[in-house]
């Protein structure tokens, strides 16, 4: 498949242009700093291309051919700071997908985006870390995901991650669940990018999670 990867320079974006590669796709990275790009991931035969935000119309012409787009982008804004980002580039990058017919999209979100008090998140997620740092990164997120519910037009799969850990990728199985969080998951705090950069690519070829937000955790094989 021809991909499409935003946000590529991050530590989760940079995962799924390896493996991607690996998997025999052709890979274009779509990134602010090129020359950052090619630090990361050097010597590979793929695509680098920069793209501005600032600029939506000129986002066009990079998806040109693409079958899908798989967006790794995030945001890291003081807590106290109004977070638009995660809306604002994915309409963009909506927008320039139906410009080029392309209706397959995969992009990273988190768990416990909303504070559902039959099922909440952790003690300290719900009263320390959003109130003080996450809350409006969140926020963003959750609007971020409600305005993809309202694209009937794009093939969306929104993966939502826990907190996330540095490490290789595992060949350990993955558990989901449309929703906040994953409830069976073996005490698992958090699950690698890598693995997110695996799940992420699994969900290409698969119908199960179109238009949907999924919430995934990796665990042993029993």
């Amino acid at each position: 498949m021809k991909l499409a990867v935003f946000g590529a320079t991050g530590p989760t974006g940079v995962e799924v242009v390896k493996q991607a590669l690996a998997l025999g796709h052709d890979v274009t990275a779509l990134v602010r700093n090129p020359d950052k790009m090619k630090d990361l991931v050097p010597d590979k035969d793929f695509k680098i291309e920069k793209i501005d935000f600032a600029s939506p119309e000129s986002i066009d012409p990079h998806l040109q051919d693409k079958d899908a787009v798989l967006s790794c982008l995030g945001s890291k804004s003081a807590p106290w700071s109004a977070v638009t980002f995660c809306t604002d580039s994915m309409k963009v990058i909506v927008s320039a997908m139906r410009k080029n017919n392309i209706k397959r999209l995969v992009c990273v979100s988190s768990w416990y985006l909303t504070d559902d008090p039959s099922d909440p998140p952790p003690f300290l997620l719900r009263w320390v870390f959003k109130p003080l740092f996450t809350g409006r990164i969140f926020k963003n997120l959750a609007e971020m995901e409600q305005y993809l519910h309202g694209c009937d037009d794009i093939d969306f799969t929104a993966v939502k991650a826990p907190h996330l850990l540095t490490g290789p990728v595992t060949e350990m199985e993955f558990r989901t669940e449309e929703g906040e969080q994953v409830h069976d998951r073996e005490g698992m705090r958090g699950m690698c990018r890598a693995d997110v950069a695996r799940f992420m690519l699994s969900t290409m070829s698969s119908e199960e999670w179109v238009k949907k937000c999924v919430a995934v955790i990796a665990v042993p094989k029993k």
